[in-house]
Parts: C-alpha cells; sequence; structure tokens
C-alpha cells in the first residue's frame, strides 16, 4: 500500500473509470458501490493524484499487465471480500449543482456575425476576444470594441419595436432608412465623418505603406493587427531596428484606426471644431502624452521606450536639441506637434 503522502499518477485505458461521476451523484452509473468506495479510498490521501488516459491493447507494458491481473481477478472461483464502506463525511448524497442546472448557452446572433465579419477582414486571425483587450487601447476603446462585437449599441433596429420612438432607427444627418453601427463609422455622408478618417490616413507615414481600406471589420479587430502595409520582408531576414519600427507602426496604425472610430461614435461628435478633433484626441487626451508619460514614470525599461518612438517618431516633429530622448524628456513636450492638415482641403 502506498503511504497517503505520495504523490500517484494512475494510468488506465478505461475512460468511463475517470468520468466525473461523483458530480452527477453517481445517477444512473454501472458498479457505482466500487467507484464510490475507490473515490472515498483517494480522497483520504493527502498527496497530488493525476489520471492519464491511454489507449489499450497497444503495447503499453503497464496497461498490459493490468489486463492480464484483472483477468486474473475475473476468473477467480470465489469473489474477495471488498470493503465497501465509506466514512459519512465522504459519503456526500445528490448531484453538484452546477452540474445539474446548467444550461447550454445560445451563442448571439449579432455576435456571431460580427465575429465572422472580423475573421474575413483580418486573414489569420485566433483570439479576437484577447485582441479587443490589446493594452495599446485604453479602456474606452476596449469598451468600445466589445459592445461593437457584441452589437449592444442601441440604434437602427432596436427602436423600430418601441412605440412613437420609431423615428430612431433612421440616420439623423442623411436619413437612412435603418442606421447601422457601419453606416455611422464609414458609409453616412457628413462632413465630419469623412473628416476624421481623412486626418487619420493623413497621419498615416507613407514609408508604411499604404492607408488600408477601413472595414467593419478591422475596426473590431483593429487590437489584432499585426502586419503593416508593406510588411513583404521575411521575419527572419530583418534587423532588429526593422522590428522595433515593425511593432512602432503597428501599434500606431492601432490607435490611429481604434481612435478615429470611436471619435465618430462619441459625444465629441456634437463639438463645432471638429477639423482638428483627431489631433487632440491622439495628442492631448490620451495617446502621445499618455505614452511619455508611462515611459518616463512607470514603465522604467528601455524596451518601452523604443516602442514608443517608434510609434510616433515619424509623424511628430520637435523644435528641440533633445530628439534622441525626447520620448522620456517631458520638460520638452512644449517642442513636439504633430502635423497640421492643410486647412485648403477640402474633406472628401
Amino acid at each position: 500500500m502506498t503511504a497517503p503522502y505520495i504523490p500517484i499518477t494512475f494510468i488506465t485505458d478505461s475512460k468511463y473509470a475517470i468520468e466525473e461521476w461523483e458530480n452527477n451523484g453517481w445517477i444512473n452509473v454501472e458498479n457505482s458501490e466500487y467507484l464510490r468506495a475507490t473515490v472515498y479510498q483517494l480522497r483520504k490521501r493527502s498527496a497530488q493524484m493525476s489520471f492519464i488516459w491511454v489507449k489499450g491493447h497497444t503495447g503499453n507494458h503497464g496497461n498490459e499487465q493490468a489486463d492480464r491481473l484483472a483477468n486474473e481477478g475475473a476468473n477467480k472461483q470465489e469473489d474477495d471480500e471488498i470493503d465497501l464502506s465509506i466514512a459519512d463525511e465522504f459519503n456526500l448524497q445528490g448531484a453538484a449543482l452546477g452540474i445539474r442546472t446548467k444550461n447550454k448557452l445560445t451563442p448571439r446572433r449579432k455576435t456571431t456575425s460580427n465575429l465572422d465579419i472580423t475573421r474575413h477582414a483580418l486573414k489569420n486571425l485566433t483570439a479576437i476576444w484577447k485582441g479587443c483587450r490589446n493594452p495599446d487601447l485604453p479602456k474606452k476603446i476596449q469598451q468600445f470594441i466589445f459592445k461593437t462585437l457584441h452589437g449592444a449599441y442601441r440604434i437602427g433596429d432596436y427602436w423600430t419595436s418601441i412605440p412613437t420612438f420609431e423615428h430612431r432607427a433612421k440616420c439623423s444627418h442623411c436619413q437612412a432608412e435603418t442606421e447601422t453601427l457601419e453606416h455611422i463609422l464609414l458609409e453616412c455622408p457628413n462632413i465630419e465623418r469623412t473628416t476624421i478618417w481623412n486626418l487619420a490616413k493623413h497621419l498615416w507615414p507613407a514609408k508604411h505603406g499604404e492607408w488600408p481600406q477601413i472595414t467593419l471589420g478591422i475596426i473590431m479587430g483593429c487590437g489584432n493587427i499585426n502586419k503593416i502595409p508593406q510588411d513583404q520582408q521575411n521575419e527572419e531576414n530583418q534587423t532588429e531596428q526593422r522590428r522595433e519600427n515593425k511593432k512602432g507602426a503597428m501599434r500606431l496604425l492601432r490607435i490611429l484606426i481604434s481612435e478615429s472610430a470611436h471619435l465618430n461614435l462619441g459625444p465629441e461628435m456634437r463639438q463645432n471644431d471638429k477639423r482638428h478633433a483627431t489631433f487632440r484626441t491622439i495628442n492631448k487626451q490620451s495617446r502621445l502624452q499618455t505614452d511619455r508619460m508611462t515611459a518616463k514614470k512607470i514603465i522604467h525599461k528601455e524596451k518601452y521606450t523604443n516602442l514608443v518612438t517608434s510609434t510616433w517618431s515619424d509623424i511628430i516633429t520637435t523644435n528641440t536639441n533633445h530628439n534622441k530622448n525626447w520620448a522620456i524628456a517631458l520638460e520638452v513636450l512644449v517642442g513636439i506637434t504633430l502635423p497640421r492638415p492643410s486647412t485648403n482641403e477640402a474633406p472628401r
């Protein structure tokens, strides 16, 4: 008999023997009296135990020996006396509540549809939910993407079945018959929306390739973007500097797409000074200042500082002599500006 403080690994070819029958209250389980007594003996032990299933009759020495002993026991003329008693504190009755009351969840149709749209927009995409919690995105953007994936915004068809509120189903700007999130973010011809996306496109450095064609799927999956338009070089042949620049470019792309989409939907849409709203959002409210403050006072690592530098260096200009350390030299903030859009360019 193995001492109760010694760990044991049980290797068996019987899936039936290692099923979680106990949680089901041993209901409709054959030979349950023997299995319950066995579980009782195992629970008395203090050491760790684990179970491994192997396929039977494949030449496994231990398994073959176990089969031989089992056959000898089955062919005995008289049964052995086995103690099947169970202490009261281990003799639990009934099934586990969580097992008996668990209902099968029905996927939301809108969520399933949006996940398919996102997978189609970004090839080789797997961890969509992990992407919407990408640390490059602030909490408000993460919540925006999460609600968008679930179709949780009260727009369009949501109002059609509510008496006296049916008019809210239409777009207030162009009176589109049924307003959708895709219409708000990408299709509505209002000047504010086109201006935001034109400014984001203007910010994107040409050295990284053309600005991508923005779709609803790309917006919902922007936290998973892991490739820039101009990314033809083999990963193994890239220099360390090239890899850092690529990470910064992908991070910038995620920021531009997510901030622009959120700005189209958010309360900032009601502001009069719409022309430079994208720049205010990126520069002052969250992104550039937050990145520099984090690099200076929170994450004191060269790797993060290099990431901040590679993210913003292609789209800012400095009027100071501290160009090399601008990411952590907070006193030179007044010398760092984002490029201004041309005021003569009519929004498309």
